[in-house]
């Protein structure tokens, strides 16, 4: 990976705060260097944001016991830790519960950790009843890139995104305002690739009014 970033102070703005920008090109065998502030990435999400329950069930489970712990730090905890796969649950809570998988799951850097389990929540959603019919439509990289912005909706109330595609396997995605960590949304994009048994590579660019872009090619 070869990257280049030019720090931007963490000021607040709009009650959130911003990130530092960052401009990089990666591929998926090469890991990210460094670690997600947790504090700065919940701060950018807007309480009103969230995510369906089809996303947490399967992180509490491999939380065990720590599913406990973590219920002080939760906005709106299920009963029970039971999610229910259509319901809309607090993306805040979502990403508290996906940093402590990560970082059990994938020791080191929690940049590259947000960014390898992201990877596969593709597949919790194209198990769905939802998801199945989704991508009994979609047959390659490139026609899922260009659905994601609508299939993003699907699932979350959160930043939008936009897809056109460049060329032959070259599809751009961008988010104009990203709220939370940019490491998940990466790994949301590679995932889809790697659906299709093909290596991803991305250039980056985060700019710091929190507008990612991304360009892809495999």
């Amino acid at each position: 990976m070869t990257s280049s970033s030019t720090p931007s102070p963490v000021t607040a703005a709009e009650g959130l705060f911003l990130p530092m920008s960052e401009r990089f090109v990666t591929s998926a065998g090469v890991p990210l260097q460094g670690d997600v502030d947790l504090a700065v990435t919940l701060a950018n999400i807007p309480a009103d944001f969230t995510t369906k329950g089809m996303f947490f069930t399967r992180y509490v489970a491999a939380l065990g016991a720590e599913w406990e712990e973590l219920l002080p730090s939760l906005d709106e905890p299920a009963k029970h830790g039971r999610y229910h796969a259509f319901v809309d649950y607090p993306l805040r809570d979502y990403v508290r519960v996906f940093e402590r998988v990560a970082r059990a799951r994938f020791p080191g850097s929690t940049r590259e950790a947000f960014r390898l389990l992201a990877r596969g929540e593709i597949e919790v959603f194209s198990e769905s009843t939802l998801g199945r019919v989704a991508f009994s439509l979609l047959r390659d990289p490139a026609a899922t890139l260009l659905r994601f912005p609508d299939l993003f909706k699907m699932v979350s109330r959160a930043s939008s995104c936009t897809a056109r595609q460049i060329g032959d396997r070259h599809v751009s995605v961008t988010f104009p305002r990203f709220h939370g960590a940019s490491e998940q949304a990466l790994g949301l994009v590679e995932g889809i690739v790697q659906t299709y048994d093909e290596e991803p590579r991305l250039s980056v660019v985060i700019d710091d009014h929190r507008r990612i872009d991304f360009d892809v090619t495999w």
